[in-house]
């Protein structure tokens, strides 16, 4: 691993944040972030919820926005599932759904604080702007979704790197990380992928066998209870795996110059 890109640490510090955002770092390690004790109870409450459904990413192709597959499964109605559509009750749908899936995820996190809460929480108090929950739509948005991966289907999600990277009608952020706490991790596998490339764009277009066309990868093996911060405007993927389940709180974060950090999912 090359240890002038990735920041380890046990704690999140101002620093650490704008190291991201000016790209001197790819990613931000900050180990043992939830407890390991808190980690197992959540997990097997999630393991027991009955809100899971596919999770999709979105791609640009023939210049038009896909939802792909990648064999993931969520808990919580992510904002990209309105992208394609202009019906108001399904939008609605989603901030009702928000509401609903950050008290849920609450529930069963308490009496400790959620993993997206914590984040939210440190963040607001070292990143001098501050940090909040976005508001796209003046709404409120959700943050934490759950993400469910097994053995079975986990290959889909090594074979096509992908991007995050939110439309411009929504904002214009100047970076979008993604933050992953992780849950539980399987034996062999499962590392996060990242690419030190140029930031994508909303509209940028992923050839197929993108990975063949791009650099050398670097390759985090996640730890139970560690967050990973990471610019996910650059291609990222997930190993394959094989043993238990991988299971992450996630939520993106926006950033533009001068004003609070942003979360949503």
């Amino acid at each position: 691993m090359d240890n002038s890109i990735i920041e380890r640490t046990i704690e999140i510090k101002q620093k650490s944040i704008e190291n991201l955002i000016q790209n001197e770092t790819l990613a931000l390690i900050v180990e043992n972030f939830y407890a390991a004790d808190l980690c197992d109870s959540l997990y097997i409450k999630l393991q027991k919820d009955k809100n899971s459904e596919i999770y999709t990413h979105e791609t640009i192709e023939d210049n038009k926005l896909v939802l792909q597959n990648y064999g993931v499964n969520r808990i919580g109605l992510p904002f990209n599932s309105t992208y394609n559509t202009s019906d108001a009750e399904l939008i609605n749908a989603y901030y009702r759904e928000a509401q609903v899936a950050r008290e849920r995820l609450r529930q069963h996190c308490y009496p400790a604080f959620t993993p997206i809460d914590k984040l939210r929480l440190i963040l607001d108090e070292v990143f001098i702007p501050g940090a909040s929950v976005a508001h796209f739509q003046n709404k409120k948005m959700l943050t934490g979704i759950a993400r469910i991966s097994s053995e079975s289907l986990s290959y889909l999600s090594e074979i096509q790197p992908h991007f995050d990277a939110l439309p411009l009608k929504y904002a214009e952020f100047d970076k979008q990380l993604a933050a992953n706490i992780y849950l539980n991790t399987p034996e062999d596998g499962g590392e996060l992928e990242l690419w030190n490339s140029l930031d994508l764009t909303p509209l940028t277009q992923v050839p197929k066998n993108w990975r063949e066309k791009l650099p050398p990868s670097i390759k985090i093996k996640p730890k139970k209870g560690d967050l990973i911060i990471f610019n996910c405007r650059k291609p990222h993927a997930i190993c394959a795996f094989k043993g238990k389940e991988r299971i992450t709180i996630q939520v993106f974060i926006g950033y533009k110059e001068g004003m609070p950090l942003m979360l949503w999912n």
